[in-house]
C-alpha cells in the first residue's frame, strides 16, 4: 500500500531540516536508563505482551526497541524517563525532500524526547544548530552516531550510576540489538519482480512469470498477490495464470516474503508492485513524461493506466523520466542502480523508458539506465546526452513499444551538466552544456525529416519571479529571484537562443521539458512558439534577456504528491495531424489540460494523410490484421494490431474533463470499433 506524507510529517521535515534547538524545557528532569525485557528466543523479545522481532538496520518512519546486553547476557532496553513516565519505544525518522547538498539528518525520538549525542554525553534534546550530518545508524552490533565527519558509539557501563554514555572507540561500544514490529521488518528482497514486456489483448499470451530474488536468507513464507487478491503460490517464482485473457489495462502483482538468517535476524518485506500491461496497441510517436516522482513509484503505473484508459487500450511509444526519482540528499551511482532502479523497472510494466537526472539523482546512474535500455543512447556520461533516437538501428532492434517512436529523438540534459565547480563552490550555469547540446542539434539537423526533438532537462530556462507565466497554483506571481541559482541558471538565455537558432534555421520541432521548480510552489506552465521567454543571463548580476520562442517550452509534469505544487501530473505528448498535442494529465483523477501545438515541419505525406483520415485508418487496420509478430516475452504468435494513428487528434474514448489552454473545460468522446480508432 502506498502512502502520502501527512501534513504533520511535512511539518516535522521543516523542523528537522533546520536542526532547530528544541529548548532546555523539553529535557527538564529527563534521563536515560534501562528497562527489563523478556527474551522469547534469539530473535524475539516481549515488551508488555507485544512481540518485537530482531532486525539489522534502522528504516524510516518505524518504531524500535533498542537493547544492550549485560554481563549475564540479558537484554535491557534503552529508556528515557522523567517524573511522569518511561519511554522505551523509539521512532526513527530520516529527513527527506531536501536539496541535494543538504546534510543527512535522522532522529530517534520517544515521545517528546530525543536520543542525542553532544560531545561525549547523551542528551534528551537538541541544544544547538549543526550544519553537518547528524545520523543514527545500527552498524554491525553497535549503535553509531555521525556528527559531521566524527563517529560516536553508544557505550554501556553496568557498574556506573549513569550506565549509558558515548565513546569514540568502537572497541568500547555496547553490543546493541534493535527490534521492530509491523508488516515490514528487515528488507530481504534484492531482485524485485517485474514484467519483461507488455502483451496484446486477445493474442493468447502465456501466463506471465514473476520472480523475486532474496538475499542470503532462509525463506519462511512467500505469498503472491494479483490486484490485491492472494494467489495459490508459495514459491519464489509465480506463473500468473489469473492474468491470462485480461482486457486492456494495468494489473499489479506483488509478493510478501518472511525469512530469517543464521544470526536470528527476522525479515518481512512486501515487494514493489510489478505492473503487468495488457494493451490493444501503441500510439505512434507518443511520449509519456514526468519529473519529480520522489519515490512514489506507484504513480508511474497509475500514469500508464490513465493513458490506456484515455486511448481505449493503447500505450505510449516511450516513457521519459526527467529527474528526482529519489528523495533526500543525492543518491550515489551504486545506490541508484541497486536500490531504486529495480523498483522503477517494476512499475514500468515492461514499457521502454529512458532517464535524465535531477538534483537528487546521480547523473551517471541515469545515463547507465538509459544505455541499458538499448534504444539509441550514446556512451554513458554524467552530464547526459542523446538517450533515445527512434530512427536508430538500436531502437529498431531492441525496442518494444518504442519501435513505434521512429519520429522521436530525446536528449537528456542531466543536472550535472549545469553544475560547474568554481573557486571551491558550485556554480549553476549552462556554460558547459552549450557545446554538447549544439553537437546533438547539429547532428539531428543534418538528416532532419520532421522528428519531434525533446530536450529532457530537470532545470528550466525561465527566470522565476520575472517570467509573467511563472505563478503559483492560485495565479499569484512568485517573488523576484526566488531561491538559489539552481533555479535561475546562468546563461539560460544563451541556451534558449541556441535552441531557437536550430528550430528556426531547420524548421525543427523541438520541445524543452523540465521539472524541479515545484519545490518553489510554481504551477505547471506551457509556452508555445511565439511566446516571450525571459531567461537569466547572469544570476550574480541579476540580469535577464527576453526572446520570442521558436520551440515549445513546458513542465514535464510533477508526478509526486508530497512537495510544493506537485499534484500527480504527467505529460502525454503525441503527433496530431499536422501538429502535436500536449496533454497535462492528473493521474489521481484523470483531469486533462489539452493544448494543441502547431508543427514547424509539415511534410507532404502528413498533409496528404490528414486529408484522407478514413482511408489511412482502414489501410492501417488491414495491414495490422494481415501481419504477425512475436508477442514480447511469451513466444506466442499474435496478430500485430499494434498501431493507433491519431490523425486529426487523439480523442479520449471516455468522457473526460479537458482543460484546454484559453478555453473553458469541455468534455470530448470517441467511438471505437474493434480496438481501432475511427
Amino acid at each position: 500500500m502506498r502512502k502520502t506524507r501527512s501534513i504533520a510529517a511535512a511539518a516535522a521535515v521543516m523542523m528537522t531540516a533546520l536542526c532547530v534547538p528544541l529548548g532546555a524545557s523539553a529535557a527538564s528532569g529527563a534521563h536515560f536508563t534501562l528497562a527489563d525485557v523478556e527474551s522469547v528466543d534469539s530473535s524475539t523479545i516481549d515488551l508488555g505482551g507485544e512481540k518485537w522481532l530482531k532486525v539489522r538496520e534502522l528504516a524510516d518512519d518505524k518504531d524500535y526497541v533498542i537493547t544492550v546486553k549485560n554481563s549475564k547476557g540479558e537484554q535491557l532496553a534503552v529508556t528515557v524517563e522523567d517524573d511522569e513516565k518511561k519511554g522505551t519505544v523509539w521512532h526513527y525518522f530520516r529527513q527527506t525532500m531536501v536539496s541535494s547538498s543538504s546534510p543527512r539528518f535522522t532522529t530517534l525520538a520517544s515521545g517528546k524526547y530525543y536520543l542525542v549525542c553532544s560531545g561525549d554525553k547523551l542528551r534528551t534534546a537538541y541544544t544547538r544548530s549543526v550544519s553537518g550530518d547528524l545520523v543514527w545508524e545500527h552498524s554491525g552490533s553497535a549503535l553509531r552516531y555521525t556528527e559531521g565527519n566524527d563517529y560516536y558509539y553508544l557505550k554501556y557501563d553496568e557498574d556506573s550510576d549513569e550506565p549509558l554514555s558515548v565513546t569514540t572507540e568502537l572497541s568500547e561500544a555496547a553490543e546493541v540489538s534493535i527490534y521492530t514490529n509491523g508488516e515490514q521488518l528487515e528488507r530481504c528482497i534484492v531482485e524485485q519482480p517485474h514484467a519483461e514486456s507488455y502483451v496484446i489483448e486477445g493474442s493468447g499470451y502465456s501466463a506471465p512469470l514473476f520472480t523475486v530474488g532474496l538475499a542470503d536468507v532462509t525463506a519462511d513464507s512467500v505469498s503472491w498477490y494479483v490486484d490485491g487478491e492472494r494467489q495459490d503460490c508459495a514459491e519464489l517464482s509465480f506463473a500468473a495464470e489469473t492474468l491470462r485473457g485480461r482486457s486492456a489495462g494495468i494489473h499489479r502483482v506483488s509478493c510478501l516474503v518472511e525469512a530469517h538468517d543464521s544470526e536470528g535476524v527476522r525479515y518481512r518485506e512486501r515487494s514493489e508492485d510489478a505492473v503487468f500491461v495488457v494493451a490493444k496497441g501503441v500510439v505512434p510517436d507518443s511520449v509519456l513524461t514526468f519529473s519529480d516522482v520522489h519515490e512514489e513509484y506507484g504513480l508511474i503505473g497509475d500514469a500508464i493506466g490513465r493513458v490506456i484508459e484515455f486511448t481505449d487500450g493503447y500505450i505510449p511509444s516511450l516513457i521519459v523520466c526527467t529527474g528526482d526519482l529519489v528523495n533526500g540528499p543525492k543518491a550515489d551511482t551504486d545506490t541508484m542502480l541497486e536500490r531504486y532502479y529495480p523498483r522503477i523497472i517494476a512499475e514500468l510494466g515492461g514499457l521502454d523508458a529512458v532517464f535524465a537526472s535531477g538534483n537528487h539523482d546521480d547523473g551517471m546512474a541515469a545515463a547507465v539506465m538509459s544505455a541499458e535500455a538499448g534504444l539509441g543512447a550514446g556512451e554513458p556520461s554524467a552530464a547526459g546526452g542523446v538517450i533515445f533516437r527512434g530512427s536508430s538501428e538500436a531502437a529498431s532492434r531492441n525496442g518494444k513499444n518504442s519501435r513505434s517512436a521512429k519520429g522521436v529523438a530525446v536528449y537528456g540534459l542531466n543536472q550535472e551538466a549545469v553544475m560547474l565547480l568554481r573557486d571551491g563552490a558550485t556554480a549553476y550555469t549552462y556554460e558547459d552544456a552549450l557545446g554538447d547540446l549544439e553537437a546533438f542539434l547539429r547532428e539531428t539537423a543534418e538528416d532532419y525529416s520532421g522528428e519531434l526533438v525533446i530536450i529532457s532537462a530537470h532545470t528550466g530556462l525561465h527566470t522565476l519571479g520575472i517570467q509573467p507565466d511563472s505563478v503559483n497554483r492560485n495565479g499569484v506571481g512568485l517573488t523576484d529571484w526566488v531561491g538559489e541559482n539552481q533555479y535561475n541558471i546562468d546563461r539560460s538565455y544563451d541556451l534558449a537562443a541556441l535552441i531557437n537558432r536550430y528550430a528556426e534555421q531547420y524548421d525543427m520541432d523541438i520541445m524543452y521539458l523540465f521539472g524541479h521548480d515545484h519545490s518553489r510552489g510554481e504551477t505547471e506552465l506551457l509556452m508555445k512558439r511565439g511566446s516571450e521567454l525571459i531567461s537569466t543571463q547572469s544570476y550574480s548580476e541579476r540580469t535577464t534577456g527576453s526572446q520570442k520562442l521558436g520551440f515549445t517550452y513546458a513542465h514535464a509534469g510533477y508526478l509526486s504528491t508530497a512537495i510544493g505544487s506537485a499534484d500527480t501530473n504527467f505529460s502525454f505528448i503525441y503527433r496530431d495531424g499536422n501538429g502535436f498535442a500536449y496533454d497535462l494529465v492528473r493521474a489521481s483523477d484523470g483531469s486533462v489540460r489539452h493544448t494543441d501545438v502547431e508543427a514547424r515541419f509539415v511534410s507532404a505525406e502528413t498533409t496528404s494523410a490528414a486529408a484522407s483520415t478514413t482511408e489511412t485508418s482502414t489501410a492501417t487496420a488491414s495491414a495490422a490484421s494481415a501481419g504477425k509478430t512475436e508477442n514480447p516475452k511469451t513466444g506466442d504468435s499474435m496478430h500485430a494490431a499494434l498501431l493507433l494513428l491519431p490523425i486529426g487528434g487523439l480523442l479520449l474514448s471516455r468522457k473526460k474533463k479537458v482543460f484546454t489552454e484559453g478555453e473553458p473545460p469541455r468534455a470530448v468522446s470517441q467511438d471505437t470499433e474493434n480496438g481501432t480508432q475511427v
